[in-house]
């Protein structure tokens, strides 16, 4: 056997056997041999380095049996590691015979017979590669191999020899699906310098071939619930070696875990049928392979390699951290205004339980990484009560109730535990509550529900802000006065008029003016100041820049110097521009979002409803109405100063708007 594989390496100059060729993988074995687009494990050292380069995990195989008469011990170790530069690798595979008895063939009987006359002979063939693999952008990846020979003989004929030689490969995916690759072994031939003055070449081949997801759930041609891979490999010979090769299989997952393969091995002008199966755990993966070899006399055509990888395993730990109210509203909605007198009651009643969830990374045998975050999950109540009256009904409660006109509070009230009910002290009853406010409102003829502005006015009326007419209309798009607006300031401070009011000062407001006793207590406290004339002008409609800048200063907004125009239509030095840009950025004038703001337009009344309920000062009289019911204006009894001048301010609401009033 040995004399076989040797004598030729002593003749003369001729081509070394390289065993790093045709890597011994029972996977790619198992799919006739092709390997080039499956080179995505550590096999790829020796098959295609450019595969590693999308390595996610360490990699490594090994493979070990005997060939050729159970004579020849084929050994093969592949390892590769990921980095953030790209992907390193090594790898071992050899070729060793040790201590064959040198044969003959005897002339007188035409058979082959021990030849006593030499020595038994050992043989030893290894190559050890480096390999690099990086990532260039999503499509295409490259990688190359430097590979290291060993070779040498002992016995009779001892010798020894080394070279090198380099491998460049590269990986494309044309496709979500269909991937092209090309190895070039040994593109740079090296030359083994034997002992006695021999030379050898290291051989070689240009291999192309890819891969096609046929099927799978994703990145395939057909979309399907199992995987089915195809692969095709060509091997051109740039040296004696013999002649081109084909390689043609695939690789079938019935499950996840398991893989069936089958190809067709075109090698030395024969065609092997090969059958393989793959099993995936843990990271680990098993493969086994039934693959003739026409070329290795009696050779057993079984085959099998471990690899290693790697896997990405979630994992979750959930434990209970607390429990809340799980209660959805779904009908009606909280604080909404309605004029109906019946109202239709949706709600899911339901409790939320808090976790703390752990998800962990768990990659075997490499490392685990955690991350801790909340997580709620929900689950139905067994017992409801609606506002004190048990509900025959679990989950999402539907029922109906009347309204009665002003504020109107619903509360539903669910327990885990029936038998608990309605003693929810036990520690192990869980009760969750919630409940809506909504108001029913009788709305003016001229402000239907469907109006823009039908909240603000709705909530106004009823804190007592403003009031419609005798004849039941409220008269929005009418331009809002100065008594009204002072009249509608007055009322909102947490005081009550007496009915004795004296007289306002001003001589176009006599006692007998509806909006005397507001005109005059907004003198006395400097809210608003009156003409030169010594008139009030309580009929003067103001433009919405006037009732903007009266309202703003009422809120005691904080004011900027500089700010850009607050309106695209105001120009830059417009006088009220920083009251305007203050109710802009407090959230009074969201009604305007969009618009032009439109200075000289008459300020109406629902406009004025509108800003000045947005106002903080409002906003918390609405906020303690809703909650407990309680309307906080007008709880103060004072009487009107019968002195006509007024209070000292800083900064009077009206006192220096422009005199174009």
């Amino acid at each position: 056997m040995i004399t076989c594989l040797s004598a030729p390496l002593l003749a003369a100059d001729g081509i070394g056997l390289d065993p790093s060729n045709n890597p011994y993988t029972a996977r790619h074995l198992g799919m006739g041999g092709a390997s080039l687009g499956f080179a995505d494990d550590a096999s790829g050292v020796f098959i295609n380095a450019s595969g590693l380069a999308k390595a996610e995990f360490p990699q490594m195989l090994g493979a070990s049996r005997k060939l050729v008469l159970d004579e020849v011990q084929y050994s093969l170790f592949c390892w590769a590691m990921p980095s953030e530069w790209g992907t390193f690798g090594i790898g071992y595979t050899g070729l060793n015979v040790g201590d064959s008895i040198p044969t003959r063939r005897d002339e007188a009987t035409n058979r082959i017979i021990v030849d006593p006359s030499r020595e038994a002979t050992a043989y030893d063939n290894s190559t050890i590669a480096l390999a690099y693999a990086k990532q260039l952008n999503p499509e295409l990846s490259v990688g190359g191999a430097l590979k290291l020979f060993n070779q040498s003989i002992s016995g009779g004929l001892s010798s020894r020899a080394s070279g090198t030689g380099i491998d460049l490969g590269a990986t494309y995916t044309a496709l979500p699906w269909l991937t092209a690759a090309a190895n070039l072994q040994n593109v740079l031939e090296g030359t083994l310098a034997w002992g006695g003055g021999a030379s050898d070449k290291i051989g070689g081949y240009y291999k192309l071939g890819g891969r096609a997801t046929v099927m799978g759930t994703a990145e395939a041609l057909l979309k399907h619930q199992q995987t089915l891979i195809a692969g095709l490999d060509i091997d051109i010979p740039h040296s004696k070696l013999g002649s081109t090769n084909y390689h043609l299989g695939l690789d079938y997952f019935p499950l996840p875990r398991i893989a069936l393969r089958v190809g067709l091995n075109m090698e030395q002008s024969n065609t092997g049928l090969t059958f393989g199966v793959g099993l995936v755990n843990g990271g680990f993966r098993f493969d086994y392979a039934f693959a003739p070899k026409p070329g290795l006399p009696n050779d057993t055509p079984h085959y099998f390699s471990l690899a290693y990888i790697g896997e990405r395993v979630l994992k979750y730990d959930r434990s209970l951290k607390r429990k809340e109210s799980g209660i959805v509203w779904l009908s009606p909605q909280d604080r909404s205004v309605t004029n109906r007198t019946d109202i239709n009651i949706k709600v899911r009643v339901q409790e939320k339980r808090i976790l703390d969830e752990k998800k962990r990374y768990v990659v075997t045998a490499i490392s685990e990484t955690s991350e801790v975050y909340e997580t709620a999950e929900y689950a139905d109540l067994a017992v409801v009560y609606l506002n004190g009256i048990k509900i025959d009904q679990v989950g999402t409660i539907e029922t109906s109730s009347p309204l009665a006109k002003g504020r109107n509070v619903f509360e539903a009230v669910g327990y885990s535990k029936p038998e608990k009910v309605p003693d929810s002290s036990s520690a192990d009853v869980f009760v969750a509550t919630s409940e809506v406010k909504v108001l029913r409102f009788n709305p003016f003829s001229d402000t239907p529900m469907s109006h823009w502005a039908i909240e603000p006015i709705a909530l106004s009326v009823t804190l007592g802000l403003i009031k419609g007419y005798p004849d039941d209309t409220f008269r929005p798009e009418q331009g809002i006065t100065r008594a009204e607006l002072v009249t509608l300031l007055i009322r909102t401070l947490p005081v009550k008029l007496a009915e004795s009011v004296p007289y306002s000062g001003f001589s176009d407001v006599g006692t007998s003016h509806w909006a005397a006793k507001y005109i005059a207590y907004g003198n006395y406290l400097g809210l608003v100041t009156g003409y030169p004339d010594g008139t009030f002008k309580p009929n003067r409609v103001l433009n919405r820049a006037e009732g903007v800048t009266i309202l703003a200063r009422y809120a005691k907004l904080a004011l900027r110097k500089d700010f850009p125009k607050p309106f695209p239509d105001l120009t830059a030095n417009f006088w009220a521009n920083e009251y305007i840009d203050a109710a802009q950025r407090s959230g009074m004038l969201v009604y305007l979002v969009g618009r032009n703001f439109e200075p000289t337009t008459h300020f109406s009344r629902a406009e004025a409803t509108e800003v000045l309920y947005r106002t903080p000062q409002i906003q918390r009289g609405v906020n303690e109405f809703w909650e407990t019911g309680v309307i906080s204006a007008g709880q103060v009894e004072v009487k009107t100063p019968a002195s006509t001048t007024p209070a000292a301010a800083e900064q009077p609401l009206g006192s220096d708007l422009p005199a174009s009033r």
